[in-house]
């Protein structure tokens, strides 16, 4: 459920209420947002309270009324839901990232398939009994350390005309829920465990040499975010440090210390981390994009090695690749068992990134053609073919929506018909789906198999609808958890020609 999806049924049709900002009311929470927000209803209204979870009775304070909803915050937990447990992490409920940590992960692995389920029957309008039947139910992960990337913002502890050599003159951490405040904490349980050791001595390099932090509300200060990634079968960690400007001084003394530092840190039988590269990237803008279009390698390399099965990748620090492997290789082996493929088949992988799921399907298929809108990405998937010895692919820059199109009527103006080119089209997209011209390209190639990898159910539906318009139908699908603890989910389906 989200706010902006609101059931008819729910709305006010003309009806005045008189709940107020600051009043107290009991709710009775029935539901959880994607953003992992517990929902009630009194008087007309859907109700989002934050920390609360289904089962949950609760004494709330509302802060904020609209016509058909309002806002609101625990004061008192009348009646405790029995899916309530007690969160680990220090800063749960004060850092916007992991929402869910006070829900048992039975429960939450059954809400994420129950939130797949619903948003086919309601946005893609499949009956209950064709979702049901077509389901394979949700894959789960481990809880904790499965995170191999992290964006930490930084900014400054003291006003940037003041910084000092006080200890707390950067503050970094994560942003509070809804807002760009940062919680500061001394470690995240689901990232690598060797990121604390490397933020502390970012923190004393940066007291050393008056590095000051970003501030959005004059647009000074040099340090905009930390960015870490880790290979978890290498160990290879890639620091980049986002800045608002083109130069970072006294690079050189920051890669000697990291060099020197020891990461003596082995958890969740990941391999030990080793930093190899210190890269910057240039963000002077004004938005709230994390990394701008230019990256540099001041010192080591400028990517990391990691596995996927048989597979050896590298990647880039703009280049996109699933922040969980464990869950990953589950994911890709879902998209490799749905594509069916005997050696003989033709894939058009859209949205390919640094070629993971164009070189999984490579393994069995006769020709892959990989596309992306990010040209580093682009290179990385070459050089990944190559590097595993799959000379059947070729990879192609630019957007789904442009590319895809536009090869189409190359093929059309060639006398070739397009409805036998291709056998299987793989769609990965980001969380707002696929762009309607690269959906209506694909019907043109009329492929077999659809297989779509999904991180937004509501897109994914919305998107499966405008391909069952146009002569696809759902075969199967799983959940696969790639993000435990947060309202996340990863879908893969598969659709067939009618």
């Amino acid at each position: 459920m989200t706010e902006k999806n609101i059931s008819e049924k729910t709305k006010l049709k003309n009806k005045e209420h008189s709940l107020q900002k600051n009043d107290l009311i009991t709710l009775e929470i029935t539901d959880l947002t994607e953003e992992g927000q517990g929902v009630g209803k009194k008087d007309g209204l859907v109700f989002f309270v934050k920390d609360s979870v289904m089962g949950d009775k609760v004494e709330a304070r509302i802060l904020k009324v609209k016509k058909n909803y309002a806002y609101a915050k625990v004061e008192k937990l009348l009646e405790a839901s029995p899916y309530r447990i007690t969160p680990l992490c220090p800063v749960a409920g004060k850092c916007g990232g992991c929402q869910l940590q006070h829900l048992s992960y039975e429960k939450e692995l059954a809400w994420k398939e129950d939130r797949i389920a619903q948003s086919l029957i309601r946005i893609a309008g499949l009956s209950p009994e064709e979702v049901e039947s077509k389901k394979e139910g949700i894959l789960g992960g481990v809880l904790s350390r499965y995170r191999n990337k992290a964006q930490y913002p930084v900014q400054n502890g003291n006003s940037i005309s003041a910084v000092t050599e006080d200890s707390s003159c950067l503050k970094l951490g994560f942003y509070g829920f809804h807002s760009h405040r940062i919680i500061e904490t001394e470690d995240c349980l689901i990232n690598s465990a060797e990121n604390s050791l490397i933020l502390n001595c970012i923190k004393d390099w940066a007291r050393e040499y008056k590095i000051s932090g970003y501030e959005e509300e004059t647009g000074k200060g040099l340090l905009r975010h930390i960015f870490l990634r880790k290979g978890f079968s290498t160990g290879e960690i890639l620091l980049c440090l986002v800045l608002n400007s083109k130069n970072l001084p006294h690079g050189k003394e920051l890669w000697e210390r990291l060099q020197d530092l020891s990461l003596s840190v082995e958890e969740g039988g990941q391999v030990q981390g080793s930093i190899v590269g210190l890269c910057v990237n240039i963000n002077e803008g004004s938005g709230n994009a994390i990394l701008g279009r230019e990256t540099r390698c001041l010192y080591g390399k400028d990517s990391i090695e990691d596995k996927i099965g048989e597979l050896s990748f590298s990647i880039s620090v703009p280049s996109f690749y699933q922040v969980n492997p464990a869950q990953t290789e589950k994911i890709y082996g879902k998209a490799l068992e749905y594509a069916a493929l005997t050696g003989e088949e033709t894939v058009w992988d859209c949205y390919c990134g640094i070629g993971t799921i164009s070189l999984f399907l490579a393994q069995k298929a006769k020709q892959v053609y990989g596309l992306e809108i990010v040209p580093e990405a682009i290179e990385n998937a070459k050089k990944n073919a190559e590097k595993n010895g799959l000379h059947n692919t070729e990879f192609y820059v630019g957007a789904a929506e442009e590319v895809l199109p536009k090869w189409v009527e190359e093929q059309k103006r060639e006398g070739k018909d397009v409805g036998n080119l291709v056998d299987v089209v793989s769609l990965d997209p980001p969380r707002k789906g696929c762009d309607e011209a690269c959906l209506s390209a694909v019907l043109e190639l009329s492929p077999k198999r659809i297989v779509y990898v999904s991180c937004d159910p509501g897109s994914l539906a919305r998107d499966i609808k405008y391909l069952g318009e146009g002569g696809y139908k759902l075969e199967k699908w799983v959940g696969i958890d790639n993000f435990p603890r947060t309202g996340h989910v990863e879908t893969v389906v598969l659709l067939s020609r009618k």
